[in-house]
């Protein structure tokens, strides 16, 4: 049985470009996708946060251009010493049976810490 789920995944880009920033942010997307066995329609919302060094696009425009419908809010990471740089943080609402989180590229040594 389905039920609301909350679903984390966080992941960095090579440099503060629209082309890194689009490819990563989607790329994370269809990742939580495919790990939580989920569709596009299962979303409800996305709130997607970015640290301050990531000013050239916004992660939220790559996801609507990728045909994503679901709402979606951003926001800027706190700035914290020794933070992560260059990195996109989603947190997903959905109706489904799992929540597996993913952590892409750099983002994968967030879970060591």
């Amino acid at each position: 049985m389905e039920r609301l789920i909350a679903i984390r995944g966080a992941s960095t880009v090579a440099a503060d470009t629209q082309e890194e920033i689009e490819s990563s942010s989607i790329e994370l997307l269809k990742e939580i996708l495919a790990r939580n066995a989920l569709k596009q329609e299962q979303i409800v919302s996305i709130q997607i946060t970015t640290t301050k060094d990531i000013t050239a696009y916004y992660p939220a425009t790559a996801l609507r251009k990728s045909g994503c419908a679901a709402p979606l809010f951003s926001a800027s990471e706190p700035d914290i010493k020794d933070s992560l740089p260059l990195c996109i943080r989603f947190l997903i609402l959905a109706y489904g049976n799992k929540s597996v989180s993913v952590y892409l590229k750099g983002a994968a040594d967030l879970l060591q810490k």
